[in-house]
């Protein structure tokens, strides 16, 4: 007795065709693998934590640049390095109040000869050297997970980046 019908009279009796069925198990895998390729293509560049093209960002001014986590992990350490050009007269480096809502700074290297608010900012002041740039670093912990707009910079030159903290 064959299998009318059904496409296949290879198939023996009481076996029924589920090529359809088949299909779609196999379209749902192909889709899995590309979404868990774009998901290991996203770690390798960064994008999902610390390491990696995506996960830093810098911001660069006629004084120095800073480079800071554009995407960080949540309650996991972090770093800014701010790196001030040579000049004789003392930098600062500027970060405003709502930086502290995700970020908590737990030591800055060197420290800072003075730190004063203004205006909702946070200036850290440091002894510049006319013959040598300065190179500091902000150890931070995150805080809260979620989009953060905070704005820092060296000096008048400040910018308003959103950073990324990721659960």
């Amino acid at each position: 007795m064959t299998n009318k019908g059904t496409g296949s009279d290879d198939l023996p009796d009481g076996v029924t065709d589920h090529r359809g069925f088949q299909r779609r198990v196999w379209i749902v895998q192909r889709v899995a693998w590309f979404v868990f390729g774009l998901i290991l293509a996203g770690c390798l560049f960064g994008a999902l934590g610390k390491g990696g093209y995506l996960s830093r960002a810098l911001v660069e001014t006629p004084q120095g640049t800073v480079d800071y986590p554009a995407i960080s992990r949540w309650n996991a350490p972090d770093e800014i390095h701010v790196r001030f050009g040579p000049g004789g007269a003392d930098c600062v480096f500027t970060v405003d109040a709502a930086f502290l809502k995700g970020f908590f700074v737990e030591g800055i290297d060197p420290p800072p000869k003075a730190v004063t608010t203004k205006a909702g900012s946070i200036h850290y002041q440091f002894t510049g050297d006319p013959g040598m740039p300065i190179d500091v670093r902000f150890r931070l912990h995150t805080q809260s997970p979620g989009f953060h707009r905070i704005r820092l910079g060296i000096g008048d030159h400040v910018s308003a980046p959103l950073v990324l903290i990721l659960p």
